[in-house]
């Protein structure tokens, strides 16, 4: 997992690439990073289960079986990453950056090379 520190950097990066980086956004990039974090935890969780739900008792004493609190954690954790990176104009897409051997990046260079070369 991640650092919060790494994932900061990561989104500053991001944002540079984009030409969008300004010192004021910090505080977003820092919601956007916990965020990333609790998602990321909540991952985790999610990997050591074994089943998907846990039990519980009703007032009856009977046995009732609930969905794992851990998958709504997700769910809201991914939800507040992506609203944190929507109000950084960025998507988890974005922040993986590309491939240095992505072939349709290199076709995309080559096509924007030809203007260039007339």
């Amino acid at each position: 997992m991640d650092s919060l520190k790494t994932v900061k950097n990561r989104i500053r990066s991001a944002l540079k690439k984009q030409g969008n980086y300004s010192k004021n956004m910090e505080t977003a990039i820092s919601l956007a990073a916990g965020s990333y974090m609790a998602f990321q935890i909540a991952l985790n969780d999610l990997e050591s289960l074994e089943c998907s739900y846990v039990e519980e008792l009703t007032r009856e004493g009977n046995v009732k079986l609930v969905p794992h609190p851990a998958f709504k954690t997700l769910a809201t954790a991914s939800e507040a990453v992506r609203k944190a990176l929507r109000e950084l104009r960025l998507t988890l897409t974005s922040l993986d950056g590309s491939t240095d051997d992505d072939e349709v990046d290199d076709l995309v260079k080559k096509v924007g090379g030809i203007n260039e070369e007339e």
